[in-house]
């Protein structure tokens, strides 16, 4: 496994798009929703970015070896979930080709909220320099506690640690929207959580994993995306 070099990203700006990748996961079945996306990405100016869609692995690629176990126990997941798994794994290894760069994964049913890469933007700076998630959308109606927030900030330690407070089953806030650190994606990938089987959710695999890894994990809020366009 070749492990991601030193973290030294470009400086986010408005007036360049080389510093950010925007990685779509899409279903290339789904024709409705590669129009909706389309949309989205030009309507809050993320298409000037170059979005890169993450195609392969769809649910009918991974049917003839599903039966037998071979991605997942057919009683605890569906072919979808494990395809999803599969394309965001696929997108950590695009994660890794380029170290320098901010990294954004969205799926494709999403909604985006207006000031999108201004907000983004907002929120890498605050981000400290030991991170490893983050997630900007609003994933199942998870919100950072009104005691925790504060007026001046748009950025929340979540940690790793289920029930942690606040939050749902650990680090995730579901993944239609969030960037990865490609040293974390260089660590997820080495781990046996890179292999199958998969019988959980990516969502929760990943919280599987951050727990595992001690993941560095943080929420914006309030969230930039919404999920549920279909």
């Amino acid at each position: 496994m070749t492990v991601a070099a030193p973290f030294a990203p470009l400086t986010p700006s408005a007036e360049t798009t080389d510093w950010l990748r925007v990685h779509v996961i899409h279903y290339t079945r789904s024709t409705e929703r590669k129009v909706h996306m389309e949309r989205m990405l030009k309507k809050h100016g993320l298409d000037r970015f170059r979005p890169r869609w993450m195609t392969s692995h769809d649910k009918e690629e991974i049917l003839a070896g599903y039966e037998d176990g071979q991605w997942g126990d057919t009683r605890l997941i569906a072919p979808g979930s494990v395809s999803l798994t599969l394309k965001h794994l696929a997108t950590y290894r695009e994660v890794l080709r380029e170290p320098d760069r901010w990294h954004l994964i969205l799926e494709d049913d999403v909604i985006i909220r207006p000031k999108f890469v201004e907000e983004l933007m907002h929120c890498i700076r605050e981000l400290p320099s030991a991170w490893d998630l983050l997630f900007v959308g609003l994933g199942c109606n998870l919100h950072v506690p009104w005691w925790v927030r504060r007026d001046t900030r748009r950025v929340y330690r979540r940690g790793y640690k289920q029930g942690w407070l606040w939050g749902g089953g650990g680090c995730s806030r579901c993944t239609e929207a969030y960037l990865i650190h490609p040293e974390f994606a260089g660590e997820f990938l080495a781990s046996d959580f890179a292999k199958p089987p998969f019988n959980e959710p990516i969502d929760w695999h990943l919280n599987s994993a951050g727990k595992a890894l001690g993941a560095e994990s943080y929420w914006a809020e309030p969230p930039l995306v919404t999920q549920g366009a279909f």
